[in-house]
Parts: structure tokens; C-alpha cells; sequence
């Protein structure tokens, strides 16, 4: 008896002795954490949007309880994400719809491995920043100056869309949030300046090139500052794309070539097929109103030169399924392709920062008008060349 006592303990020792030295199950080392403790967080979820690895939007909850939250999500390359707080005092609604302030956001870097904080309160905007690497210790450094400045910018223009034309504290109005709007960039210019290795500069950068807030000029000169340890950084390489297409979009040069698959019959689509006659590359995406509105002009200036003109639509935002939906009824009939990341992110390579953009092409490529935003004048140049 005393034997078999002896060999069931054994046993039971070494599986007990089997578990307790067992490893942890490792985590997945494209996981990050953030989480947060924020003093009047009342809501009961927040919201996380981004695209998976086909492009399509994906949307996720970030669940809220006691002004505390925890997330854990997957990325593969650094990321910078926005949850949206779901409260109602940070939502600047004007009318019908609402202005998307990023001081209404919780704004931080993630790259897989991170553990992210944030600490702070939530009033009328998000006045809590991020930590827990040295990404978001500076992110927060910048982003604690100038949320209070943009979010007292937003509640002017919300004060001024509730005044008359006359009135005369619209005009008063007007000129303070310019100078507010003006000194929210500066500070950023001057955060990007002074922290030649920060990788939350180099975001910065690269936001600031996409919402054209820095002439060429001053992009190339900040970039030229970044610390070239910074080249493996998504946002830096982003940054050195955009500058070279700086360089290699300027009128009186060739336009760069560019290959896809990503077209509407998925057949390879490539840029120099397409010579011969005159070229207009129309960048728009569903989303952007002022695309949607040029569209029929679009149209009617290809059927009216169909014989010298040739139109490419680069769809920036949309799936082609959708793309297909919005286009086939409408009868715009010209050739379509996505903007896609990789190889094939020509809003970057191009460097486009505004939409819509514009490239008007000779028959040998060479580029003789470049029109971003509200772009009617681009009609008149055609019928300038063409007529």
C-alpha cells in the first residue's frame, strides 16, 4: 500500500511539476494593447475603424466601463489610429452634420508590442494623450498644445455657422480662428524642426504633406532635418515618397509610369498604354463631394473630344465593387483603377494631397497641368488644347 501511495504521488508531482514549468502560451507579436483610465469617459463603447489587408473598412467597439477601457487589436506595421469617444459633447454637429475635429479623438501610434496609456479628462474635446513609448511620450508633447487650440478653433466656426451673413461678429469671428488654424500648423512645422528623430514628427510630417498645411518647399526642408535612422519608419518612408513625387510630378516632366491589376475587368492596367492622346488623370474617391460634382463634366469633355482625349479615374477609398456600383449607372464609362498601399499607392507616389487632383498629360506624357481641389479650371485648359 505504501508503495503504490508512493508511485500516484510521483505521478502526480510530475504532472503537477509538468504544468508549472510549462511557458506561457506566447502573444502574438503583432498584438498591441492601449488602454486608458479618462476622467468623464461616460460612454459605454468607443469606436475603432481601419482597413483590413483587401482594403475594405472594418469597424470595431472599444468597450467603455467606469471610465475605463482596455483594447487589444493586430496590426503589422506601425499605425496611427483614432478611436472615436462616443460622447456627445466632442461631437461638433453644425446643421444635419458634424465637423470630424481630431482634438475629438483619442489619437495615438501603435506598432506591434506596444502597451499604450492614456490618461486625462474628456470636457468638449479629448484632452487626454498617450504613453507608454517613446512614440507617444512625444505625440502627447505636441498634441497636449495644440488639441485645446483646435478644438476652441472648431467651436468658433460651429458659433459663426449659427450667425447671419451680416452680422458683424462673423467677420471677427473668421479672422481669430484663421489665426488659431495658422498657429496649430506652425507649432506643428516647429515640433517636426526640433525633434529631428521622433518618429511622431515624422506622422506628423506626412499628415501635414497630405493636407497640404506645408508648401513643397518647406516638405522637402523637413524632411532633409529627419534623421535618416528614421528610413525603416513607415511614416518617414511615406514622407521620402511623397518628396520624390515632389520632383518627379512637376510640370514639363514625363509622368512617372505606373502599373495595376487593381482595374475594372482586372486585367494589368499600365500608365504608358496611353499614348498617344492627350491624358486627364482624375484622382476622387465616392466620399468627396466636389469629385462627385465634376463628374458629368468629366464626362460630357471625353465624349466631346473623344478623339484626342483619353480619361483615367484613380479611385482613392473605395472598393471596386463599389466603384462599379457608382459608375456603370451614370454611364462614366472611362477607365478605372484603385489606389492601393504598397507598390501600387499612387497617392503617395504621386504625391497627391487633396482631392480632386488633376494631371493633365501631353500625348507623349509629359505633364502640363497639375489642378488640385475645385479643379473647373481644368476643363478650360482642355478647351484651350483641344478646341
Amino acid at each position: 500500500m505504501k508503495s503504490t501511495f508512493t508511485k500516484s504521488s510521483l505521478a502526480l508531482l510530475s504532472i503537477i511539476l509538468l504544468f508549472a514549468c510549462a511557458p506561457e502560451a506566447p502573444q502574438d507579436p503583432n498584438s498591441f494593447t492601449v488602454s486608458g483610465t479618462v476622467e468623464a469617459l461616460d460612454t459605454d463603447f468607443m469606436s475603432y475603424s481601419y482597413r483590413d489587408a483587401e482594403g475594405k473598412r472594418v469597424s470595431d467597439s472599444v468597450f467603455v466601463k467606469d471610465n475605463k477601457f482596455t483594447y487589444t487589436g493586430k496590426i503589422e506595421a506601425p499605425t496611427h489610429i483614432i478611436f472615436w469617444p462616443n460622447v456627445e459633447r466632442t461631437i461638433k454637429r453644425s446643421g444635419r452634420g458634424y465637423y470630424p475635429a481630431k482634438s475629438s479623438q483619442f489619437a495615438f501610434l501603435a506598432s506591434p508590442g506596444d502597451e499604450i496609456k492614456f490618461t486625462g479628462e474628456v470636457t468638449d474635446f479629448i484632452n487626454a494623450y498617450p504613453t507608454g513609448t517613446k512614440a507617444n511620450d512625444e505625440l502627447a508633447t505636441i498634441n497636449k498644445v495644440i488639441f485645446p487650440m483646435m478644438n476652441e478653433a472648431i467651436n468658433m466656426q460651429l458659433e459663426i455657422n449659427t450667425l447671419d451673413e451680416a452680422d458683424p461678429k462673423r467677420a471677427d469671428l473668421e479672422t481669430s480662428m484663421a489665426q488659431i488654424n495658422a498657429e496649430v500648423v506652425e507649432k506643428k512645422k516647429a515640433f517636426v524642426s526640433a525633434n529631428s528623430g521622433s518618429e511622431a514628427a515624422a506622422w506628423y510630417l506626412s499628415d501635414m504633406m497630405i493636407r497640404s498645411h506645408v508648401t513643397q518647399e518647406e516638405a522637402i526642408s523637413l524632411f532633409k532635418s529627419l534623421d535618416t535612422n528614421l528610413a525603416q519608419y513607415p511614416f518617414y518612408d511615406a514622407v521620402a515618397q511623397r518628396v520624390e513625387g515632389i520632383e518627379s510630378t512637376k510640370v514639363g516632366k514625363i509622368m512617372p509610369n505606373f502599373s495595376t491589376s487593381a482595374s475594372m475587368d482586372g486585367e494589368p492596367f499600365e500608365l504608358n498604354s496611353l499614348r498617344g492622346k492627350y491624358v486627364l488623370i482624375d484622382f476622387w474617391g465616392t466620399w468627396c463631394a466636389p469629385c462627385i460634382a465634376e463628374m458629368p463634366t468629366v464626362k460630357a469633355y471625353k465624349e466631346k473630344y473623344a478623339d484626342r482625349l483619353v480619361v483615367l479615374g484613380v479611385n482613392n477609398g473605395d472598393t471596386m465593387e463599389k466603384v462599379k456600383r457608382f459608375v456603370e449607372p451614370k454611364g462614366y464609362d472611362w477607365q478605372q483603377i484603385l489606389d492601393k498601399d504598397g507598390e501600387q499607392d499612387l497617392v503617395l507616389k504621386l504625391n497627391v494631397a487633396g482631392f480632386p487632383t488633376k494631371f493633365i498629360l501631353s500625348p507623349e506624357g509629359e505633364i502640363l497641368y497639375r489642378f488640385v481641389g475645385e479643379t473647373k479650371m481644368a476643363f478650360d485648359v482642355l478647351d484651350k488644347i483641344l478646341e
